[in-house]
């Protein structure tokens, strides 16, 4: 599917990430405010893809959902659909509507898709050639897809990168594969990253940058979301093999930020080489950065401020080409 003009059902945490990093023109959205409240549409026509944005639904919303992918079909547009435990492919109406209007639609989620990746997580066990960074986080929207995104832009300038993103944003932002893990039988998501890694390996990468969901801690006991929480986070992290982890922090606690290091590197035996805060509710400055730096001797930055940032791409190249 090749989108060129989207509108968008919500204004959240993704639509910021396809505002920022997506080649796409986005025209307006069903939902523009983060409480969803009332139906806010705005009259753009001049667009080729709807793409559903949400991807926790509570059950009363399915009901809106499928009729909002019904309406967008009969306007002969194409759907992308980000829901995560709700699929087009799961409903025949809707199956059925995409044929009678001769349109296209995509589920991120895909319960299957380790087969796609078995072949290539069989060939990995021989060996990855690529270096391998994990980026992970401290739990929910502590700036993991933003801290991949931005380093991908910084480092392919030294290496040749390949990315795997864990987000349902991560294609349409020229992430080479993505795996949405939460809907793939647990038993295999660990080897659906590692395949998916493997392919990207197969195109001669010097390195890739692989993006986590949640953190470690995060609870996995939401029932109904199929958010994973740890547990997703754990398979993400061991199915990546990394070289090198990178922790996205939503927190400046450092007793936080050491807790969730110190678990990381006895799991993998490897070092986390650096750390970006995500700011949004505490104040960021290079004394506070510095602060967190000089504690647990670990280079932090916020990528986004680009505070301390040309500082840390530094030393990541360092450690990669030296190691």
């Amino acid at each position: 599917m090749i989108i060129k003009r989207a509108k968008l059902s919500h204004k959240n945490k993704i639509s910021d990430g396809l505002e920022k990093f997506a080649n796409i023109y986005i025209v307006g959205y069903k939902y523009p405010n983060h409480d969803h409240s009332g139906i806010y549409s705005i009259n753009y026509d001049n667009y080729d893809t709807f793409i559903w944005t949400k991807e926790i639904l509570e059950p009363l919303e399915v009901k809106t959902w499928k009729e909002i992918i019904i309406n967008e079909m009969k306007k002969g547009k194409n759907i992308y659909n980000m829901a995560r435990l709700y699929r087009i492919n799961d409903y025949k109406e809707l199956v059925d509507f995409a044929e009678i209007y001769d349109v296209e639609f995509f589920d991120c989620s895909n319960p299957k898709l380790f087969e796609e990746f078995k072949q290539y997580a069989e060939i990995g066990l021989k060996g990855i050639n690529s270096k391998v960074i994990t980026i992970m986080g401290t739990g929910r929207q502590s700036g993991k897809f933003t801290t991949s995104m931005i380093l991908k832009s910084k480092l392919e300038k030294y290496f040749e990168l390949g990315t795997v993103g864990t987000e349902p944003q991560s294609k349409l932002c020229g992430n080479d594969e993505m795996v949405i893990p939460q809907l793939i039988p647990t038993c295999h998501v660990a080897s659906t990253i590692f395949g998916a890694i493997k392919k990207v390996d197969l195109k001669d990468k010097d390195l890739i940058i692989v993006s986590g969901q949640t953190g470690i801690f995060s609870n996995p006991l939401e029932v109904g979301t199929g958010r994973g929480g740890g547990v997703i986070s754990l398979s993400i992290l061991l199915g990546s093999k990394p070289d090198y982890i990178i922790l996205a922090s939503n927190t400046v606690n450092i007793d936080d930020i050491k807790r969730n290091i110190n678990i990381i590197e006895l799991l993998t035996g490897k070092r986390v080489i650096g750390i970006t805060i995500n700011g949004k509710n505490f104040k960021r400055d290079n004394i506070l950065l510095d602060k967190i730096s000089h504690k647990l001797n670990i280079p932090v930055a916020d990528v986004v401020k680009g505070i301390n940032l040309d500082e840390f791409i530094e030393y990541i190249v360092e450690n990669i080409k030296n190691k």
